[in-house]
C-alpha cells in the first residue's frame, strides 16, 4: 500500500497493487499534508541514446548491455522508453536493432518497457551544426526499402522516425511511413517553410528536440525554429536539462506549443551515467554537458526525465498537471498510445514525487509493475 496526492486531484489517496496491477484506489484518512509524495505514473522518455559508454547504436552493443541500460531507466523514473539509434553506418544500425529485438524477445521485462524504437537518422541534414554529433559521412536521402530493412532488423519495433524534410523524396517516404503506423519527426533540419508544411500535409507529427540540433546562428526570422514552433499541428520534444536550452527558451517554446503538444525528452547520451573527462572524441563537462571534443556541439545529456520536469516547474508551471503531461500522457499520445493513468486494472508503473515548492521538484522511488525501485543516486 502506498500513500500520496493524487496527480489528478490532489486528494490523498491510498493504492494496493497486487500481480503487477493496480488492485484497489480509495481516499486515505487524514487531509493531504505538504510533505505526502506525490504519486503520478512511471515517466514515457522517447529519446534515450545510451548508458555508460554503451551507444544503442554502436557496433559493441550486446544483449547483456542493452538490457542492462533498459533496466537502469526504472531508476530514472521511466516505465516506457524509446532506445533511440542516431546515424551510423548501415551494418551498425542494423546490428543495434536486432541487437535490441533480442533482447525484448529474451526478456519479458524489457520488452514491457521498450514502448518501441526511435530512429533519429539517417535521413538527416548533414550541414555543420545542423548534423549536430550525427556523422555526415552517413547521412543519405529517405530510402524506404532501406527503412523496411531496418523495420525488418527491429522486428517491428520501429514507431518513431526523425528525418529532415528538405532531404528529396521527403514527403512520399513520410505518407508510408505513417500508413505503417511509425510516427514521423522533423530534426536535425535546415528546412524552410515550404518543405516543413509539405511534411507535415503528409502526416509529420513532431519537431524533435525543438532549439536544437541546428547551427548556432540564424537568420532572426524565418529560421526553421519559429517555423515549427507555430505550426499547430507538430507537436515538440525538448531537451530541458538546463543546458540544451535556456529557460527564457524553453518557456518560449512551451508557451507556443502549448500544455497538449509539449514532450519532454531526456536525449541521455551514451556516456551518461560516467563522470567527467573526456573519452575520445567527446568530453563530459563538469558542469553535466556532452559535447563533441573541442567544440560547442552538444551531443546528448545526462539526465533523466526527472531534471526537464523541474526545469519546467521552474518557468511554466502548471504542477502537477499539465505539467507531468508533458511526460506522461503527450508522449503515449504521440505513439497512438492509451493514456497512462491511476486507475483499478491499470498496470502499477508509478512515481513518487516531491515538491516542496516550484522548480524544486524530485523523484523519490520508481514502481514498474509493482516491483518498486529506488532514484538513482
Amino acid at each position: 500500500m502506498v500513500v500520496g496526492r493524487d496527480w489528478d486531484g490532489g486528494g490523498r489517496i491510498a493504492i494496493e497493487v497486487r500481480d503487477g496491477v493496480i488492485d484497489r484506489i480509495e481516499p486515505a484518512d487524514g487531509p493531504a499534508a505538504p510533505d505526502d509524495p506525490l504519486i503520478a505514473p512511471a515517466f514515457w522518455d522517447v529519446q534515450t541514446n545510451g548508458r555508460w559508454g554503451w551507444s544503442f547504436s554502436g557496433p559493441d552493443l550486446t544483449v547483456d548491455r542493452a538490457v542492462a541500460i533498459i533496466r537502469a531507466q526504472r531508476n530514472l523514473g521511466s516505465g516506457k522508453v524509446c532506445p533511440t539509434l542516431i546515424t551510423a553506418p548501415v551494418e551498425d544500425t542494423l546490428r543495434g536493432l536486432r541487437t535490441l529485438a533480442a533482447a525484448c524477445d529474451a526478456h519479458p521485462d524489457v520488452a514491457r518497457l521498450v514502448a518501441g524504437i526511435h530512429l533519429e537518422g539517417p535521413f538527416l541534414s548533414g550541414l555543420p551544426g545542423y548534423r549536430g554529433a550525427h556523422p555526415a559521412e552517413c547521412m543519405r536521402d529517405p530510402d524506404w526499402p532501406l527503412f523496411e530493412r531496418f523495420q525488418e532488423a527491429s522486428g517491428g519495433r520501429v514507431v518513431l522516425l526523425t528525418l529532415a524534410p528538405e532531404r528529396p523524396g521527403s514527403p512520399e517516404f513520410i505518407r508510408k511511413a505513417v500508413a505503417s503506423g511509425v510516427a514521423v519527426s522533423l530534426g536535425h533540419t535546415a528546412a524552410d517553410a515550404d518543405a516543413i508544411r509539405a511534411a507535415v500535409d503528409a502526416g509529420a507529427t513532431l519537431s524533435t528536440h525543438l532549439g536544437n540540433g541546428i547551427v548556432a546562428e540564424l537568420p532572426r526570422h524565418p529560421n526553421p525554429i519559429w517555423i515549427q514552433a507555430a505550426e499547430d499541428r507538430l507537436s515538440a520534444s525538448l531537451i530541458a536539462d538546463g543546458h540544451h536550452l535556456g529557460p527564457e527558451t524553453l518557456r518560449v517554446l512551451a508557451r507556443a506549443k502549448g500544455p497538449d503538444r509539449t514532450i519532454l525528452v531526456s536525449d541521455a547520451g551514451w556516456l551518461a551515467g560516467l563522470p567527467p573527462g573526456n573519452y575520445g572524441a567527446w568530453d563530459v563537462d563538469p558542469s553535466g554537458k556532452i559535447v563533441l571534443a573541442g567544440t560547442p556541439y552538444l551531443a546528448g545529456s545526462l539526465l533523466g526525465l526527472e531534471a526537464g520536469l523541474r526545469a519546467m516547474d521552474a518557468v511554466v508551471g502548471g504542477f502537477p498537471r499539465p505539467l507531468i503531461d508533458a511526460a506522461t500522457v503527450n508522449p503515449a499520445r504521440l505513439l497512438g498510445r492509451p493514456a497512462p493513468r491511476l486507475a483499478v486494472g491499470e498496470p502499477a508503473d508509478l512515481v513518487l514525487l516531491r515538491r516542496p515548492a516550484p522548480g524544486d521538484l524530485s523523484l523519490l522511488r520508481t514502481c514498474i509493475a509493482g516491483e518498486w525501485f529506488e532514484r538513482e543516486a
